[in-house]
């Protein structure tokens, strides 16, 4: 396996590594889960051949639309420097350039497997690199908008992720988070509850053969924060102009916040 050229991204968009900023460690975030390092780049490396397939199947394809949605709501602009963080198979990224070709967006995960499987779906020629979200690789205030889908529920310390965000991010700058949260309806809350519980894990160890992902994602919604408790965490990362939209009765929900120092 070839190594990612971290050095393309410094080409590509003038950026220097930094020594990463010094945060604070307390972690907040409810879930029991082993959100460890290792341990989550080990499961996402894991599943990376069937991911896509995977997520596709058992969002019935929502996964698409909702990421179309939170783009169009981010509304780059040409020119635009725009991190992915989490890309994973660089879904997210991939959405951005097609919106608006003229924004310069680079994708950053620590999974290998997934960054590989990236790099040969992107039409765009996005640059991706490996990169660890609570020790960004990038100077201060160096993009003008920076986006996670379905990844800050993994960060080991989320405030702490969702800070790094901000510091990356110039003033006036937009940090758009993409989640699954917990429906509010009941009725919608109980079916989700099955599903994730019951069914997907089935699904997932059947197709990707690897029962502890498939576990970790339902645990990992069950003891992550709701709406307006996020809402809450994202302006206490310093962030500022916190709204957020619904989609498909709650089971997934965009945030978009503006670093105002």
């Amino acid at each position: 396996m070839e190594p990612l050229a971290f050095p393309l991204v410094q080409t590509f968009m003038n950026l220097a590594p930094q020594t990463p900023l010094e945060l604070d460690q307390t972690q907040i975030d409810k879930s029991q889960l082993d959100k460890s390092h290792g341990s989550v780049r080990a499961m996402f490396s894991g599943i990376a051949g069937r991911y896509d397939f995977l997520n596709h199947l058992l969002s019935a394809n929502q996964d698409k639309r909702w990421r179309r949605r939170a783009i169009q709501l981010l509304a780059p602009q040409k020119g635009n420097r725009v991190l992915d963080l989490c890309c994973g198979t660089g879904d997210l990224a991939i959405e951005c350039a097609r919106q608006q070709p003229q924004c310069r967006v680079v994708g950053a995960d620590f999974a290998l497997p997934m960054l590989h499987i990236a790099l040969q779906k992107s039409p765009a020629k996005i640059p991706f690199l490996a990169g660890d979200a609570l020790h960004l690789p990038f100077a201060d205030a160096t993009f003008e908008a920076s986006i996670v889908a379905f990844g800050a529920r993994n960060f080991e310390d989320t405030e702490r992720g969702l800070r790094e965000m901000q510091r990356v991010t110039t003033s006036g700058g937009k940090v758009l988070v993409l989640e699954f949260m917990r429906p509010t309806s009941p009725l919608l809350r109980h079916g989700f509850g099955v599903f994730f519980k019951h069914i997907l894990p089935l699904i997932g160890k059947i197709v990707s053969r690897h029962q502890q992902a498939y576990n970790y994602l339902p645990a990992s919604v069950d003891g992550f924060y709701s709406r307006r408790e996020f809402e809450i965490l994202m302006r206490k990362a310093g962030l500022r102009d916190v709204r957020s939209w619904n989609m498909s009765g709650g089971i997934a929900t965009i945030f978009i916040a503006r670093k105002t120092n």
